[in-house]
């Protein structure tokens, strides 16, 4: 396995599900797509393959494929090209708000969702016409995803043993 992005967008035209229907009654492997019932050379028309579960059903509001983003008007100089964008919906936010994933693994953010802009991009979809909105992230929104920092709860808590007088 190497470690190039492949995406077969569409489902293959000459047979069902991998098995050629066509021909001795639909058990042999179909040759168009390897017997993966995808392919990427749809030869005409065919019928798009369904998004993977792990891709955004659609772009959400400050999507950076939308224009109007920042990372549109810097020229995509923070977008992969030959890797999987994902989404930072559910992402914690640190304090300097940057999306921080919490398990990441080979550099990708595990759990986390693909981009809708990007696999439209990548698929040959119409990308979001709607502007980029900017979706402000506050102090709150931070200590919703974070929690208040651990000194801080220690804190307290030394405090609330010593008024009620249980201070170890």
């Amino acid at each position: 396995m190497t470690g190039d992005l492949y995406i077969t967008p569409y489902k293959c035209p000459f047979c069902i599900g991998g098995l050629a229907a066509a021909y001795k009654g639909g058990t042999e492997r179909c040759h168009h797509c390897s017997a993966t019932g995808l392919t990427d050379d749809p030869c005409g028309d065919a019928d798009r393959a369904p998004k993977p579960p792990g891709v955004m059903r659609t772009p959400c509001a400050d999507c950076a494929f939308r224009p109007g983003s920042p990372e549109a008007d810097n020229a995509g100089a923070q977008l992969p090209d030959d890797e999987p964008f994902f989404c930072h919906q559910g992402l914690p936010v640190n304090a300097l708000g940057a999306y921080t994933p919490v398990a990441t693994f080979r550099g990708l953010p595990l759990g986390a969702m693909v981009c809708a802009g990007w696999w439209a991009l990548k698929t040959g979809e119409a990308l979001p016409a709607t502007p980029y909105r900017e979706v402000p992230i506050t102090e709150d929104d931070v200590d919703k995803r974070w929690g208040p920092p651990r000194a801080f709860t220690d804190a307290i808590r030394t405090l609330n043993d010593q008024q009620e007088g249980t201070t170890p």
